[in-house]
This record gives structure tokens, sequence and C-alpha cells, in this order.
């Protein structure tokens, strides 16, 4: 049954990193540290690249456990689902591949993939809001869903029950409309032109699309070569507590021994 429960989310996991996002239940990491933190983690859902010193990123066993069960080489992407921040500040993201291997990361060196919510935060000036449905001129027909305006990553998607409603409007330099789709048969915050649904980026862009003001990435791995790692720090009130209790123990187990070996002299003396 738990081999049942692991390949299930792994076959979630494997959807979620697809494109477009499609997710209809948000997928918990099966991982100790999360279950006790679970309240204090924030979801993220998005992908990022590792990007980290010396062109490593460490996994390790919690953001309080310096125990590394997995290392990435830089540039190796994945789907980071919660983060949690620890007392000092330091931002740790979880990674679960639901087949045996989950861990943490410091943040700091993880970059973040262009995406949609990207792409409406650059272009916030620019997006209305505006609601509609695409016509029924397209009912039947493959439509395109893109990760956002101008993108070479979209996919096209079988209309079978209602097209999709959008509700803000983008306008691009060529003077294409898209509409931003919050959901669509599981696909999450994606885009479709409005004007030309089911036409593909060739047809869209036959000289290229206009270029988009897309931010840099705000961190470079080469300035923090030679630098201190971030690695986890042990919480020193857990790690006191768990001194005490050891130390309760042998206490008491000494106490034990001690009481039990007297009255085995004192038995042995009766008789």
């Amino acid at each position: 049954m738990r081999k049942l429960n692991y390949l299930l989310a792994a076959l979630a996991c494997c959807v979620l990193c697809s494109f477009p996002v499609r997710a209809d239940v948000i997928m918990e990491p099966m991982d100790s540290f999360y279950e006790e933190h679970s309240e204090e983690c924030s979801y993220v859902g998005r992908a990022f690249t590792a990007n980290g010193p010396d062109g490593k990123v460490f996994l390790y066993k919690s953001p309080e456990l310096p125990e590394v069960v997995d290392t990435w080489e830089n540039g190796y992407e994945v789907y980071i689902q919660f983060t949690y921040e620890d007392r000092d500040g330091v931002l740790w993201g979880v990674y679960d591949d639901y087949s045996g291997t989950v861990g943490w990361m410091p943040m700091d060196y993880m970059e973040l993939i262009y995406d949609s919510i990207s792409f409406q935060e650059d272009h916030a000036e620019e997006i209305t809001y505006q609601t509609g449905t695409l016509g029924g001129t397209y009912q039947g027909e493959a439509v395109f869903l893109w990760k956002y305006p101008g993108s070479e990553e979209y996919e096209p998607v079988q209309e079978e029950a209602g097209l999709p409603d959008y509700n803000r409007v983008y306008e691009d330099g060529e003077g294409h409309r898209w509409g931003l789709v919050n959901y669509y048969f599981g696909y999450r915050n994606v885009w479709i032109c409005i004007d030309a649904p089911v036409a593909d980026y060739g047809q869209l862009y036959p000289d290229g699309a206009p270029q988009t003001e897309i931010r840099p990435a705000d961190r470079d791995s080469d300035a923090r070569n030679g630098t201190d790692r971030i690695v986890p720090k042990a919480d020193k009130g857990v790690m006191g507590l768990a001194i005490i209790l050891v130390l309760s123990v042998a206490v008491a187990t000494a106490v034990l021994l001690l009481v039990l070996r007297k009255r085995g002299v004192s038995e042995k003396k009766e008789d």
C-alpha cells in the first residue's frame, strides 16, 4: 500500500512539473519536518533552476539537520512546493520526488524560472481586468494554452465541454489580445490568444515575437563562489531538550540498576 501511495504521488508530481501547470489538488511532501512545521510553511508551487556556489546545490535532511540527502548540478530544474523560514531568516524550499528523495535547500541558491506569474508582475500596468469567453466559432477545435504571451512554450488542448473563460487581458506589440485563464480542466494560470486561439507560435509571430521586458536574474552564482555556504543550523532548544532527555534516561537507568543490584544483594543475605 505504501509503494502504491508513492507511485501515485510521483505521477502527480510529474504532472505538476509539466507545462502548463495542471493540478486540482496540492500535493504535500512526505517529510517529518514539514509535517511538524506545516502551519509555518508557505505554498509556492513554481519551477526553479539550481544555482548554487561552486556549481552545486545540496539537499539537506531538514532546515535543522545538515545531513546531505542529494546533490544537484547548477541548471537542474525542479518544482518547489513549499518554503519555510528559519529563525535566522533563511528561506528553505522542500522538494519531494515521491519516489524516495525528499530534502530541503536554501532558496538563495534557487533561481525562479520565468512563468505566467512573473509575466503578470512585470506587465501589471499593461494588463486590464476584463472577463470573457472564447466565441463559439472555435467550438470543438484544439485551442492553444500558453505559458505567457510571446512565450515559445504552449500546448494544444482539445475543447470538450465549453471554451475557457478569461478575466484579464493583455495586448502584445503585434496587437494580439491575450486572455488570462485561471483554470481550465486542470490547467492553471495560462494564457490564450483571444484573436487567434488556434494559431501556433509561427502563425502568430512569423518574424519572431516582440521583445517583452523580462526581469534579469537577481543572483549570480559566480559571486557566491568562495563564500560560506548556507547550511542548516540545529535548533539549540531542541538539542538541549534531547540532551536532557538522554541524560534523564541514563540517570534513571543507573538508579534502576543500582536498586536492582541492592535488592539482589539483600535477597542473597536473606538466603
